[in-house]
């Protein structure tokens, strides 16, 4: 079995697109400037074409994958089918999916992962964001962070799927506090690297370079050219560069109702939430925002 999957994870709006445009830079840029086009290379794993195969192994389930206890059987198969562009040894793939297990069905495995990145940020921040990407109200975004149960459909844009239109396969994301949880304390053998978001759009140099050590010390990777490719990274990573980006030639995860890049800023909440919804964050997520330092 191959053991070659890099994951990319976080809650939903928590920086794991700035993550990926930072490691496009690093592994599929020459001189480290950052495409849209090369970020493709760093796919999501929840897009429906990957579970074409699973119609000629088993029909009844292919139409049954709308049922999260159908899904969950493939997951580790949907990886290990998976052809990607493989660089340095890594095939990077990006998830909003819970590190956990349903009908003891793992979401993936030390055999077939090598690694992850995972991402946190503020609930509180997080959930503004997050209410303008999904056109919710704030109070609904808030009930979505709350709720255990929160799921997500897989993506069915791409031309090649198979999925009817009438099938949603959902991807189990769960609550702000068990999405972190699973990812950050499930032991799943593998080497691991935890950001906080509010580092990384503040002192974005200094994580960049955190990332860049995570793989020569756990992967004895090294980065080429490390000087003008981090300076490249910076510049093409920065809001103003990513946003006139897709006000020019799109991005595939925009919304029709928004643009993607969106200025993500540390504490926005103070000016945005009312007492009540703060209160309601903070009280079902208090031990884990101590943890990592919301205060």
């Amino acid at each position: 079995m191959n053991k070659h999957i890099f994951w990319i994870s976080s809650y939903p709006k928590s920086g794991n697109t700035l993550v990926r445009a930072i490691l496009t830079g690093l592994f599929f840029s020459n001189d480290g400037k950052v495409e849209f086009e090369d970020m493709r290379h760093i796919g999501l794993f929840e897009t429906t074409r990957r579970l074409n195969f699973i119609k000629s192994i088993n029909e009844k389930d292919f139409y049954n994958l709308g049922d999260l206890k159908v899904l969950s059987k493939y997951w580790q198969k949907i990886q290990v089918s998976q052809e990607l562009k493989i660089v340095k040894g890594f095939g990077f793939l990006k998830t909003h999916s819970c590190l956990v297990s349903i009908k003891n069905n793992l979401f993936t495995s030390k055999d077939i992962s090598k690694g992850y990145i995972y991402i946190i940020r503020d609930p509180r921040d997080l959930c503004i964001s997050w209410a303008k990407h999904s056109n919710y109200s704030i109070d609904q975004s808030i009930d979505f962070l709350c709720n255990s149960l929160s799921v997500l459909k897989w993506v069915n844009k791409s031309k090649y799927s198979m999925m009817p239109n009438n099938i949603f396969p959902l991807q189990f994301v769960s609550s702000w506090k068990e999405h972190i949880k699973s990812w950050t304390e499930n032991d799943l053998g593998v080497p691991k690297l935890v950001i906080k978001y509010e580092d990384l759009i503040e002192n974005k140099e200094i994580i960049i370079k955190k990332i860049i050590k995570f793989f020569y010390e756990n992967f004895n990777t090294k980065i080429n050219n490390l000087d003008s490719r981090l300076k490249n990274i910076l510049e093409t990573t920065s809001f103003d560069y990513m946003k006139k980006a897709e006000i020019k030639s799109g991005f595939d995860e925009a919304m029709p109702w928004n643009s993607f890049f969106q200025e993500g800023k540390k504490e926005q909440w103070k000016d945005v939430l009312k007492k009540t919804q703060r209160s309601k964050i903070e009280n079902n997520f208090r031990e884990y925002m101590n943890k990592f330092g919301y205060q």
